[in-house]
């Protein structure tokens, strides 16, 4: 359980949400040094902590009850005695809302589109989660597991 406070916690702290403030191509020392990102960032970066300590990790898509804007969202999850735990060092939604949509090395396997040639422009995008009767309340130190 230390884990999920430990890295999620220092990740959040130190790491300012800021929308735009990132490439999709940076990664977690360009997130560390900026101190500053999006989900997909403060995903990377909590992997690579996790990572540099011995423990598995990886990074999931999802959709996220709660978020607002209603959008794709990145969390974390990892392996501790052989199970999966999800942290999601923005603490933007509750973990135990989150539906997965991909989980993969870094978001390069979490796309939800690529164009390997020509050009696409995203027009609409609509994206709708409820939970009933109300989100949960979700605690850090909780060990949460994706269904």
């Amino acid at each position: 359980m230390e884990w999920n406070r430990c890295a999620a916690s220092w990740v959040g702290s130190n790491i300012a949400y800021i929308p735009g403030s990132s490439r999709p191509t940076d990664g977690a020392v360009s997130t560390l040094l900026a101190r500053a990102g999006v989900c997909r960032d403060f995903a990377h970066l909590t992997v690579a902590l996790l990572r540099a300590n011995g423990i598995p990790a990886r990074v999931v898509a999802v959709y996220a009850p709660g978020l607002d804007p209603m959008d794709f969202h990145a969390v974390v999850e990892a392996c501790l005695d052989d199970a999966w735990y999800v942290v999601d060092p923005t603490c933007l939604a509750p973990r135990s809302s989150l539906v997965r949509i991909t989980t993969g090395a870094d978001a390069a396997d979490t796309a939800f589109l690529t164009v390997v040639t020509g050009s696409v422009d995203l027009t609409t995008m609509q994206i709708g989660a409820v939970v009933e009767p109300a989100l949960p309340t979700d605690s850090m130190s909780d060990l949460v597991q994706l269904r």
